[in-house]
């Protein structure tokens, strides 16, 4: 089934968020590369997932444990789907995609309470179907 996440890059302004629709059978890994694409990064540094209720705690790494509490490794992102993911395992907590260790870019990751639907014939998943704001500029030029 098709799902439609919102990704949101935390502590823009105005905001910068996408509509990506995505198959529910999706890898972690597949979404971290569907957001590299949507926000037009180049994917050359390491990333992370995790839950949280809000950016600064990390409740809960992504791991292959029922308990949610093992150290995440990239092995781990090709093998969680997003449909291990949600419903997420406790109330008010939020799923964040930290990307370059250094910048410190981080989005926050909903999904959307649309109904979940078929893929369509001839569509290719993942696609983002709506963007608000501007993307994010992966290396500013900062003058000194």
């Amino acid at each position: 089934m098709i799902w439609t996440l919102k990704v949101k890059c935390c502590y823009m302004e105005p905001e910068c968020s996408h509509l990506i629709e995505i198959d529910s059978g999706a890898s972690l890994f597949d979404l971290h590369e569907a957001i590299q694409t949507a926000v037009d990064f180049d994917n050359d540094h390491l990333f992370e997932f995790y839950l949280g209720r809000n950016p600064r705690n990390r409740a809960f790494e992504i791991g292959e444990s029922s308990d949610w509490d093992d150290f995440d490794s990239p092995e781990t992102y090709d093998t969680t789907r997003l449909s291990d993911i949600w419903p997420l395992p406790k109330k008010g907590l939020k799923l964040y995609y930290l990307f370059d260790f250094g910048d410190n870019w981080l989005f926050q990751i909903s999904k959307s309470r649309k109904k979940e639907k078929p893929s369509e014939p001839g569509v290719s998943y993942p696609r983002v179907v709506e963007r608000k704001g501007e993307n994010p500029v992966q290396y500013p030029i900062w003058d000194e």
